[in-house]
């Protein structure tokens, strides 16, 4: 059976990114991929300054490797060139090994503001004259938005609780079609399941 390795940022991610992943694996009527238990290292920063010793590390599950991460941080510019970044140490590292690199901009929860009907299913509190941000991937604070956005007390939203409830309604086609960065996931996703590590 293929495999693939999913690392992510934190807590929330963790479930969240391989349910996403399986999602788009069934949509192109992919079923035979091993999904393994997602890594947490944490946000783009720490993982720029440890990443050779990460990806060393990861290559000994010998599995293709999806790497997601939120891009919201000022000191970088350009989520393009950081991930060829990423990906030429990894080559230098070990060559040809099957790794992606898929930033979300600005975070994860970005998608949320993206699918408005998939998010307001999961929480129908949100007002319906409160509307969507036009521009999501502009936004730097997609959960303190969510937060604001349901009215009653105690109902902030919860990464742990809620990022993977939303990520099971998401519309993967209204998605592609409004994010860039959902497309580069997708088509990341896509490449790794046909992909086999070097021996």
């Amino acid at each position: 059976m293929r495999r693939l390795l999913p690392i992510v940022e934190g807590h929330g991610e963790d479930r969240a990114v391989p349910l996403l992943i399986r999602r788009i694996l069934e949509a192109q009527g992919i079923y035979d991929v091993e999904l393994i238990s997602a890594q947490r290292k944490g946000e783009y920063p720490s993982v720029a300054r440890n990443f050779d010793n990460i990806f060393q590390a990861a290559t000994l599950v010998k599995a293709p490797i999806l790497w997601v991460m939120d891009f919201d941080s000022k000191d970088y510019d350009c989520p393009i060139k950081e991930a060829q970044k990423l990906l030429a140490r990894a080559d230098a590292l070990r060559p040809g090994w099957p790794i992606k690199i898929a930033f979300l901009v600005k975070e994860y929860e970005t998608l949320f503001l993206i699918d408005e009907a998939a998010t307001r299913k999961v929480f129908p509190d949100i007002s319906p004259k409160t509307p969507f941000p036009l521009e999501p991937e502009k936004i730097r604070g997609a959960k303190e938005w969510l937060s604001k956005a349901r009215p009653a007390a105690g109902n902030a939203y919860k990464p742990m609780v809620d990022q993977a409830k939303i990520t099971a309604h998401l519309d993967l086609s209204l998605l592609r079609t409004r994010s860039a960065d959902f497309a580069h996931l997708e088509r990341a996703v896509i490449e790794l399941a046909n992909s086999t590590c070097p021996s």
